[in-house]
């Protein structure tokens, strides 16, 4: 018989004749058998530290970031902005202590001054050592400070003049020797002061946002990294089903529910953390900071009260001044009587200035009601300010100094400043503080379950390998 070649062989030995290697090559790949279920085991105990691993390094990488930003806004540059606002402050008090102490003589002591104002000359010093050890390397930052110090020896110079004038007995000249002592303050120490709040205030609010992308950036790389793991368990759970004829591989499963509950813990907490300094950054230092503003505005105007009654002569003058701080602290648009709103505690629309923006910023009852009272105290301040001014202008300044030294409006106005200001500091430390407790236990979590994931996929497979070769 004769054999006929059909048309298929026919065409393959055309193509062998032809030269063209495919049917080499398809042959070759017919022999190729499929990886064998030992190998597979092993390849699947080795690739287990891959997606352990970046996981286990995303969640210990956002932590770390998590902490430095909680470090930096609930530590770092917030003290840098209290230690300037401190500096402020001890400004307008000193400059107001010089007014108490020219209005009514106090002893002088060896260095020429008063003993409460050689006090607060020292707290001064005291803050701006610390500010300068605070305060960011860089001329923006160490500038304002270099300048506050070179001023500062003019000040004195002026102010221990006034003090020898008034012992001299000539109150004419004190008083304008003081004047020129206050456009000191007012006109480049207490706008240096301002510089350093800034400089700090730049720090805090730029280090918080790059802190806070990062953060975030950080957090998607955990979840990939929780997904990919996630994905690498179940992929190994469903081949070695497969491969043994079994619905669950129990160690497999445990690791799976392991790193499930992990990746949620990690991503919740972070999430927790970030929110609460969020709350603390935005909502309690806010406060805190404008509380601070208003507490040395308070005082300016104070002193504003005392020039008018060193130099009655002035009254516009004095009158300018206190109105100018006046308006820093509460201010309404329109004809309104500015006393009787604030003494009601009332808040119109349009509204502005620093008690203002910390009342409208004031949700819960206690941050509330602080901010409600410091506003009253306001507008019994101006109240008082009023009647005081009305006495000089009765030509009875005797009595008008015994009201400002009496100082009760004042003192309950600082008061209710300083109670708001503790209870929005209060807050803040205690959202920064769960801010660092809620990320506390993540790392160490993540790292144990890492390992127990890692061990308990390894102990799966192992165990198949071992029931293979049996």
């Amino acid at each position: 018989m004769i054999a006929t070649a059909t048309p298929a062989s026919a065409d393959q030995r055309a193509l062998e004749q032809s030269g063209d290697p495919r049917p080499a090559l398809l042959a070759r790949l017919r022999t190729v058998r499929s990886p064998s279920t030992p190998f597979l085991l092993r390849l699947g105990m080795a690739l287990a530290c891959l997606p352990v691993a970046f996981f286990a390094v995303a969640v210990q990488l956002g932590v770390d970031r998590n902490d430095s930003t909680v470090r930096t806004v609930g530590r770092d540059a917030t003290r840098g902005i209290t230690v300037a606002q401190a500096i402020k402050l001890n400004l307008a008090e000193l400059d107001e202590i010089v007014a108490q102490d020219l209005l009514d003589p106090a002893p002088l002591g060896p260095s020429g001054f008063p003993d409460d104002y050689n006090v607060k000359r020292a707290e001064l010093h005291d803050n701006l050592v610390l500010a300068a050890l605070e305060s960011s390397t860089g001329a923006a930052y160490q500038q304002p400070l270099v300048n506050i110090d070179y001023v500062l020896a003019h000040y004195h110079t002026l102010v221990k003049d006034a003090f020898a004038a008034r012992d001299a007995g000539d109150p004419g000249r004190a008083a304008e020797i003081y004047g020129r002592a206050h456009a000191v303050v007012d006109d480049t120490l207490l706008s240096e002061a301002d510089f350093v709040d800034k400089a700090n205030t730049y720090v805090l609010n730029d280090t918080y946002d790059r802190q806070k992308a990062r953060s975030a950036s950080t957090v998607r790389v955990i979840v990939v990294s929780w997904v990919l793991l996630l994905a690498f368990l179940v992929v190994v759970q469903l081949v070695v089903a497969r491969k043994f004829r079994r619905l669950v591989n129990l160690a497999l499963a445990a690791a799976t529910v392991i790193a499930a509950v992990s990746g949620a813990f990690a991503l919740s907490r972070l999430d927790r953390s970030s929110s609460d300094l969020t709350t603390a950054r935005e909502e309690s230092f806010d406060s805190v900071h404008v509380l601070a503003r208003a507490r040395a505005t308070v005082v300016s105007a104070r002193q504003a009260q005392a020039r008018l009654l060193l130099d009655p002569g002035r009254a516009s003058d004095a009158q300018a001044a206190f109105d100018v701080q006046a308006r820093r602290l509460f201010r309404i648009q329109g004809t309104q009587d500015v006393a009787s709103l604030a003494r009601a505690g009332e808040i119109p629309d349009g509204a502005g200035g620093h008690l203002a923006t910390v009342a409208n910023a004031a949700v819960d009852g206690d941050r509330a009601a602080a901010a409600r009272r410091a506003l009253v105290a306001f507008g019994d301040y101006l109240a008082d300010d009023a009647e005081l001014r009305q006495l000089v202008a009765d030509d009875d300044v005797g009595a008008a100094t015994a009201r400002y030294q009496s100082g009760e409006a004042f003192t309950e106005l600082t008061d209710a400043i300083d109670d708001a200001q503790a209870i929005d500091q209060a807050t803040f430390d205690d959202h920064a503080g769960a801010a660092a407790d809620a990320a506390a236990p993540v790392d160490r979590v993540t790292l144990a379950a890492a390992a127990g994931v890692l061990a308990l996929v390894l102990l799966g497979l192992y165990q198949r390998l071992r029931e293979y070769r049996t």
